[in-house]
């Protein structure tokens, strides 16, 4: 499902505050179900003032750029720009304005909006978000910042003017008519500007070059009969050139001797947005006034830059841009797709991510790229007289088909085609288990404090070091065995720093967390005054291994984290503890219940009598893991919170029962989304400490309830025989059904029902602990059906190895 919202941010600015805000959602398809919600936001004089420092040291670094790449450039600074700015402090201040913009957004008047998108949008769908302002400022504020979007990996954010109307609709026969779009190389002194267009002219569309045309010629091609989809302009472009009058006015650099307004061919543009314009490309330097005069004109869709951009970062996003969208992505989802990856240029380009923006007419839908396919042949019918084919060959063509198939989903899953599927299918099957199967749906060892919204509501976020010393020593009252604390206290935060820290120096047993990122000391590191004692024996690393790199787009948490050799590190860091936040709290539980200190048996940890194997390389569907990490797969319970819960205000205020507490293992952690610390998981996204809970768990049922561990078939080394064994059992289940299953109905409904008893064996051997290939085996059973059927009705010229034979003895 899509979904649009719409902000307006009504009359305001920065400086004066904003206080009609009105936030509009609407469902596609849905026209008749939408909801609006209002707020308002307070004045931020310091967030321009940051965009300003930021817009001035973008600018001195990329002049300074522009002169170690070349002499010839396409961006015209102010040669009296400093360019003794480093790179750090550019980075710095660009933290800071992220810093702002989500303070500001997380302010009272605002935070109901927040709340009611996150409650009513599914951060699986696409999400169209249009913000309509006039305030210029306002329009070039980087709000892909707002924390918001990192939540909704398939959002994107448009600005659009306070004033639009719809475009009259286009006939059909151009609808259906290939895509075209006219491409205009402007002005190229310095630019390289024909790798754009060989990019556009390899798509799959009609493309019209115009290079370095005069306005006569731009004009006559903008009224052309068809009409266009989609135009395109790279060269030189300035939305601050003065005219004769002494006026602003927005230029496009045709060629040598012209420069124009958009206002001065905005006829031409609106006959073309008339005629089915659906869409405008800047790929030029300071294009926002430009966009400004386009969206008058009620043009759909524009995509623009905010600052002076360079080529190699204006090619790589009409790259990264034509390559998702013209492969039938959403526009917006390719365009966020695009700006990302410039991420990965800001190393040589600082800020090169910050520069894209679309423009958008909200009564405009999602632009589509069309492709049209060509006919498809039709086979002519063979007889039935040459489908025949004896028992006796299907027999001999068994093995053969077999061993093909297993081969083929062998090599695709050993390169890692087949990884998001088969781990989707094992969610879903954790999902699945019938609760109970094998152990308690709650496990009566732990209690969960939550840091609620309201209780961040009540308290502040983040708490306060006083009200958290506080609760600790209401806690300390009952006895637990031990408290984990799964909140980064580098930083003071308001009154109490004393009594917290005397917490961790009277209660041994009380642990908190670091982190091995190498972002910002204040979020990832353990209070600066523990001693080294206590950053080793009170510390544990609260790191989250996530299938992003298998899974693209999802980062799902399926394994854990036991310890971690910090020589490994890339970068050094504060966080000196080898153990993780789980094992560090499951240790101090286990010791009291007699169970062996942690022992290493090779390069695997015992407790116990139970192993707890490091992962390899290959295991299960993962073919690419990190072998240096002591990590294994979560045996998540059968809930998605599988302990006792009780608030930080049930804490204060003394209600949470001293059962529920005493020689218990207490975590403490924040459930209130603005903490975001939410993670993907099989059962959906649940909070950081909630994961944690589920570890200590996995670790506690494994030693003390003999809960299996997830296990894999048996394999030596990367070769993973036992899966191969199990997709030749389930090729040979497709085959023989086709070879003993005389009717086709009746074929039908038992490859269904054998694909159906894969699922439910799967899911029985997940009970037991046990992860066995499901999507290859699947793909094992009816490739080798579809075939061996394909080849029983004549539809595929396989000959048996013995009918060949024969062919060669009559000769």
């Amino acid at each position: 499902m899509n979904s649009l919202v719409i902000l307006n941010l009504g009359k305001g600015n920065c400086y004066d505050g904003l206080p009609h805000i009105t936030a509009r959602l609407v469902r596609q398809h849905e026209a008749a179900s939408q909801m609006q919600y209002t707020g308002s936001l307070p004045s931020v004089p310091e967030i321009p003032k940051l965009y300003n420092h930021w817009q001035q040291l973008y600018k001195a670094l990329h002049k300074a750029l522009r002169k170690r790449l070349s002499t010839r450039s396409s961006i015209e600074f102010d040669d009296t720009v400093p360019t003794n700015v480093s790179e750090e402090e550019f980075r710095y201040l660009g933290e800071q304005l992220q810093k702002h913009i989500n303070k500001w957004l997380n302010s009272s008047g605002f935070r109901t909006i927040d709340q009611q998108l996150r409650t009513q949008l599914d951060p699986k769908e696409t999400i169209r978000f249009i913000i309509e302002t006039e305030d210029p400022f306002l329009q070039k504020l980087p709000w892909h910042l707002w924390c918001f979007f990192e939540h909704y990996q398939k959002a994107e954010i448009a600005i659009s003017a306070k004033n639009y109307q719809q475009v009259p609709a286009v006939p059909n026969s151009r609808v259906s008519r290939q895509m075209r779009i006219l491409v205009v190389l402007g002005h190229s002194d310095g630019i390289d500007v024909q790798l754009d267009r060989g990019l556009l002219e390899d798509s799959a569309a009609e493309t019209l070059v115009l290079n370095e045309p005069r306005r006569s010629v731009l004009e006559k091609h903008l009224r052309d009969k068809v009409g266009w989809d989609i135009f395109f302009f790279a060269g030189h472009s300035t939305s601050q050139a003065i005219d004769t009058m002494g006026e602003v006015r927005d230029q496009l650099s045709l060629n040598s001797c012209e420069n124009l307004s958009i206002s001065e061919v905005k006829y031409a543009f609106k006959d073309a947005i008339d005629k089915g314009l659906k869409l405008a490309i800047f790929n030029s330097c300071d294009g926002l006034g430009l966009a400004r005069q386009l969206v008058d004109l009620n043009l759909p869709q524009l995509i623009a830059m905010r600052e002076p951009v360079l080529d190699q970062v204006a090619h790589a996003f009409l790259k990264h841009f034509l390559q998702d969208f013209a492969r039938g992505g959403p526009f917006y989802a390719s365009v966020r797709y695009a700006r990302e990856r410039l991420q990965g240029m800001e190393t040589d380009y600082p800020g090169a991510s910050w520069l894209p923006i679309i423009y958008q007419n909200p009564t405009e839908g999602s632009f589509v790229w069309r492709t049209l396919q060509p006919p498809i042949p039709v086979a002519p019918q063979r007889r039935i007289s040459d489908r025949k084919i004896t028992a006796v060959n299907l027999r001999n063509l068994l093995l053969p088909v077999m061993l093909a198939m297993v081969l083929m989903v062998t090599g695709l899953r050993s390169l890692g085609w087949l990884q998001s599927a088969e781990l989707g299918s094992y969610d879903a099957l954790v999902r699945s288990r019938p609760v109970g199967a094998d152990i308690s749906e709650i496990d009566d060892r732990l209690l969960v404090v939550e840091i609620t919204a309201e209780d961040t509501d009540k308290y502040t976020y983040p708490i306060h070091d006083d009200r958290l010393a506080e609760a600790l020593t209401k806690l300390r009252q009952h006895d637990p065995v031990a408290i984990g604390v799964d909140l980064h206290r580098y930083q003071a935060n308001g009154e109490g720093r004393e009594q917290l820290l005397q917490q961790f120096e009277e209660f041994p047993d009380l642990i908190t967390v670091c982190s091995f990122g190498f972002g910002d000391r204040e979020l990832l590191s353990h209070p600066p005054e523990f001693s080294l004692e206590q950053a080793q024996n009170q510390v544990g690393f609260s790191d989250l291994e996530t299938d992003a790199l298998f899974q693209p787009g999802k980062s799902v948490v399926r394994r854990q984290l036991l310890s971690y050799d910090v020589n490994l590190a890339e970068e050094s860091s504060d966080c000196v503890t080898s153990y993780s936040f789980g094992l560090n709290l499951a240790l101090r539980y286990l010791l009291t219940h007699g169970v062996q200190p942690l022992r290493a048996n090779g390069s695997n940890w015992l407790l116990g009598d139970v192993e707890f194997k490091r992962l390899s390389a290959q295991t299960g569907a993962y073919q690419a893991l990190d072998g240096q990490i002591n990590q294994m797969l979560l045996n998540y319970r059968f809930r998605p919170k599988p302990a006792i819960r009780a608030s930080l205000e049930d804490v204060l205020a003394e209600k949470v029962a001293d059962n529920e507490i005493r020689d218990r293992i207490v975590l403490i952690g924040v459930v209130d989304p603005f903490g975001g610390d939410l993670r993907h998981t099989p059962f959906g996204e649940l909070p950081g400490v909630w994961i944690h809970t589920h570890a200590v768990s996995n670790i506690l049922s494994a030693v003390l309830d003999q809960r299996s561990l997830l296990w894999v078939l048996p394999q030596w080394g990367r070769f993973q025989w036992g899966d191969l064994l199990w997709l030749w059992l389930w090729a040979g289940v497709g085959g023989l059904l086709v070879w003993w299953v005389k009717s086709l109905p009746l074929l039908a409904l038992s490859l269904l029902v054998a694909c159906w008893g894969l699922r439910q064996l799967c899911l029985f051997i997940l009970i037991q602990g046990g992860w066995v290939p499901l999507i290859p085996a699947l793909l094992a059973l009816v490739g080798t059906a579809v075939i061996l059927l394909a080849r029983k009705h004549g539809f595929l010229p396989l000959e048996s190895l013995s009918e060949q034979l024969n062919i060669k003895r009559h000769r």
